[in-house]
């Protein structure tokens, strides 16, 4: 019996909401011929023919009030992001996969935060991803690549989380988004890197589809000398009571960097170097143009619709 795809697209959209995802899109192949071979749906399901993008918004008041109330505190920010939303949203990604399954297709349920520190075989960047789920969410209409390298939305900005499932699953895919520029380039993003990680020259084009974005090129050892080993204490460490911050060498960081940096936080920072986290205020301050001074929460509760 041939399977009928409105319907087993009504029936993922319906199983990625009850999952508490906000965004639910569908991308054909082909609009990921501009991502390295080994990060494209193919190199992870031979006959892939779409990929499913899901997201979950971050709770709006928590991420914009994180470490900026008399709490001074990220904690809620750190185990929400780290625990319940990345739950979420790979527990919803292995529903749709099993719901495709019960359709009869293959499916892949891609992953997040997981990197190759170092470059691997013909990938010649360190801190790579084995598939794209900014590429796929932009390819899905979600939104748009920023400057920053961030997806946009044009409902909730930076402050939604995506992951994706590859399938061989012929369903139609959406259109790309096609409204006003997300991004206007305001460099704020560039200004609340402490690190100095984000260039305001350099940068390199990211083709998703027949879109080319421009993005900012990242030391991305920089930025993850914050954002991954929380070796700066005014990104957010400082307020959970880790006052060891660590300045990255001058000029190219190593692994060894790393290391060392890590052993001396750990001696002059005791315990407390397991509970801190580290807010990306380069993401923070990214808000697009239509939707800066608007309160979110007002502009989209259900009792407005």
């Amino acid at each position: 019996m041939k399977t009928d795809m409105a319907e087993l697209r009504r029936k993922i959209i319906k199983v990625a909401g009850e999952g508490c995802m906000d965004f639910t899109g569908f991308a054909s192949v082909d609009r990921f011929n501009g991502v390295h071979n080994r990060m494209r749906p193919e190199a992870h399901l031979n006959d892939a023919k779409c990929v499913v993008s899901i997201g979950i918004r971050y709770p709006l008041a928590m991420y914009e009030n994180a470490g900026r109330t008399k709490a001074e505190s990220y904690m809620s920010m750190d185990m929400y992001e780290n625990n319940a939303m990345e739950t979420a949203l790979l527990q919803a990604a292995m529903d749709v996969a099993r719901t495709l399954e019960d359709f009869g297709f293959n499916a892949v349920p891609i992953t997040t935060k997981m990197y190759r520190v170092q470059p691997y075989k013909d990938i010649k960047e360190c801190w790579t991803q084995d598939f794209r789920n900014d590429v796929a969410a932009v390819a899905a209409g979600h939104g748009e690549l920023g400057f920053n390298g961030v997806v946009i939305t044009p409902k909730y900005g930076t402050r939604q989380m995506f992951t994706s499932v590859v399938t061989d699953a012929p369903i139609d895919a959406d259109k790309m988004y096609e409204g006003p520029a997300l991004c206007d380039k305001c460099m704020k993003c560039v200004q609340a890197c402490k690190m100095n990680a984000i260039s305001s020259k350099d940068y390199d084009k990211v083709v998703v589809g027949d879109k080319n974005f421009y993005v900012v090129k990242k030391d991305k050892w920089r930025c993850m000398w914050s954002k991954k080993f929380m070796l700066n204490a005014e990104m957010g460490p400082r307020l959970h009571g880790m006052n060891v911050s660590v300045e990255p060498p001058k000029g190219e960081i190593a692994e060894d960097d790393v290391r060392k940096a890590l052993s001396e936080k750990g001696q002059k920072g005791g315990l407390q170097t397991w509970y801190t986290y580290s807010m990306r205020e380069c993401e923070r301050e990214c808000v697009p143009p239509h939707l800066r001074g608007v309160d979110l929460v007002k502009k989209y509760a259900k009792s407005a619709e």
